[in-house]
């Protein structure tokens, strides 16, 4: 007999984000001969065409002082504005959500009944959607909850005092009623492990990862051309790579180097020996921005150590896929480190350190010039397609389900 999953979150497209494509991904690829699918999410202005295979549930967050949601990249400013209003909300209302939350109560245990759901999943960030998942197992209580958990709650960095107690009193009550705990590393799993009193609690780890076909390229650039895709904010930021790649290139003027910064805002300033060689590229469809990676030699990734563990960030996953050298400017002990070292899929430097990014871009550029062939470890990047991730979510389901 099939059993029945609601999926709880804010994030689903049609915004467009890593938690949306991680909450999609569950749905899509949880097995439909296993499982009926529901998903109750937040209504957008731009009505979705839905997966038939899907049922999607949408309500309204009417409150009057109510999030900014991050749907697609914009520039420094507004982003930062967005973040400042959003603070004010969060700092002076329970939950920025309230109206969702409320409207969700009052919907959803009428679903509940007449679908004769078994299993629960709700995912954080925003809190909103493990408030639901808490009322709702409070008053069924043969629902299976799995609290799904992208970020650390408490243990984040930067939270006012208020909101750290919020955080630290809905966490428990999470331990104390969900059935699993899942997130998207081990350091971030085990770290929401030693915060649990539960001995009953089941914590496993389901990655990120990419939603395409490997499909190897081989590309025939006059010169060695570098990507990167996404935005830069706070110290995530190409100064110290480009400080680099600058006195690479007044050493040896004549190394043939191009490199794109797509979906960027330039809020940098470009070394003028790197005038003509660096190019700033506007915002691209994600189509666009694969097939843009795919005609690529190597793929920047900069992601600066700040004493968080556990951060691979979204993009890496898609650069795995790509089969193509990255260059990663990350912390050097953390899970996106390895995860390269052991896909054998690039360079890891620490951003901070300019004389060794220099040295690492020598090397990938003497493997470009030398038309050398990276032996990638296939195996390794196919565990990251979001269908091999979901597969763990089916294994956690069938424990818990018994």
């Amino acid at each position: 007999m099939k059993k029945n999953i609601l999926i709880i979150s804010i994030y689903y497209p049609p915004i467009q984000s890593i938690a949306s494509n991680r909450i999609y991904s569950f749905a899509k690829y949880l097995d439909k001969e296993k499982y009926n699918v529901y998903v109750h999410t937040l209504s957008t202005q731009k009505f979705p065409k839905e997966d038939e295979n899907i049922i999607v549930h949408r309500v309204d967050n009417n409150v009057f002082f109510k999030p900014l949601l991050f749907k697609k990249r914009t520039n420094k400013l507004l982003h930062y504005s967005k973040v400042i209003y959003n603070k004010f909300v969060n700092y002076f209302f329970e939950d920025e959500y309230r109206g969702w939350i409320s409207q969700s109560l009052a919907t959803l245990p009428s679903l509940i009944k007449e679908k004769k759901i078994d299993i629960i999943l709700s995912t954080f960030a925003p809190a909103a959607p493990h408030r639901v998942a808490l009322e709702l197992k409070k008053e069924f209580p043969h629902l299976t909850w799995i609290a799904d958990m992208r970020d650390e709650m408490s243990q984040g960095i930067g939270l006012t005092p208020k909101l750290k107690e919020r955080y630290e009193k809905l966490e428990n009550e999470i331990f104390a009623n969900a059935n699993a705990v899942t997130s998207v590393s081990k350091p971030l799993v085990d770290e929401f492990a030693s915060l649990c009193p539960n001995s009953k609690m089941l914590f496993r780890e389901i990655r990120n990862g990419y939603d395409f076909e490997l499909e190897e390229s081989q590309n025939d650039n006059a010169a060695f051309t570098i990507t990167y895709t996404g935005n830069f904010y706070g110290e995530r930021n190409p100064v110290n790579f480009l400080k680099a790649l600058n006195d690479l290139v007044e050493k040896d003027n004549n190394k043939k180097i191009v490199v794109n910064l797509v979906g960027v805002k330039t809020h940098f300033e470009i070394p003028e020996a790197l005038i003509g060689k660096v190019s700033v590229i506007a915002s691209v469809e994600h189509t666009k921005a694969i097939e843009i990676m795919r005609k690529s030699d190597a793929l920047l990734l900069i992601h600066p150590a700040n004493g968080r563990k556990g951060i691979f960030t979204g993009k890496l996953f898609e650069y795995l896929a790509t089969l193509k050298p990255i260059i990663a400017l990350v912390d050097e002990e953390d899970v996106a480190a390895e995860l390269i070292r052991e896909a054998n899929a690039g360079y890891v430097c620490d951003n901070a350190d300019i004389e060794k990014i220099e040295t690492v871009l020598e090397e990938a550029y003497q493997e470009w010039s030398q038309k050398r062939k990276r032996a990638f470890n296939k195996d390794v990047v196919l565990k990251h397609h979001r269908k091999e991730q979901v597969l763990r979510l089916e294994k956690l389901i069938d424990e818990l389900q018994g």
